[in-house]
């Protein structure tokens, strides 16, 4: 796993614009989950292991199911490839 160089950039117009429309709870999964992803990752993708990814974002279970497929939509936000989970903005940031 590689350090970051920097802190997680916060592009605040394109986050809410993204979760626009979600539950506040959902946007702050999906900020939990890219601050995961950045800091203790180093963008080499999460696990695609549902008990995990609900852990860190800190989603009680009965909300899981659609907190996931709001978050790892596989399209717009986290997007999975190879096996594990990426967001490609953020990859491409760090």
């Amino acid at each position: 796993m590689n350090k970051p160089t920097a802190y997680l950039p916060f592009y605040g117009n394109d986050f809410f614009e993204a979760v626009a429309g979600y539950p506040d709870s959902v946007g702050l999964s999906y900020l939990r989950a890219l601050w995961h992803y950045w800091n203790h990752t180093g963008c080499d993708g999460l696990p695609d292991d549902d008990d995990y990814l609900r852990r860190i974002c800190c989603c009680e279970r009965a909300e899981w199911a659609r907190t996931k497929g709001l978050i790892f939509d596989n399209r717009y936000h986290f997007r999975l490839e190879n096996g594990v989970w990426h967001q490609p903005r953020c990859r491409e940031e760090w």
